[in-house]
């Protein structure tokens, strides 16, 4: 039984990491956005575009912890 609440207690974990990457990329990316709004200046746009690169790291960061969630959970679910 410990090793299956150790189990739980990663999986909570790793899903508020989860919501962590993706407030994260929201934040990021609107950021990167709203400089695009703006007066067109090179320093804007080369911020922006880090911007619009990070968002895309993150999402992928977000693909990968979706899926190792759901290896956890399909491990606990074969433990049982």
């Amino acid at each position: 039984m410990l090793v299956a609440d150790r189990e739980a207690e990663r999986i909570k974990f790793e899903t508020e990491l989860l919501r962590v990457t993706a407030v994260a990329a929201l934040a990021i990316g609107g950021g990167s956005i709203g400089l695009l709004l703006g007066e067109p200046k090179p320093l804007r746009l080369i911020l922006a575009a880090g911007g619009l690169l990070v968002t895309v790291g993150l999402m992928f960061v977000l693909w990968w912890q979706r899926r190792y969630i759901r290896t956890l959970i399909e491990q606990i679910r074969e433990e049982r």
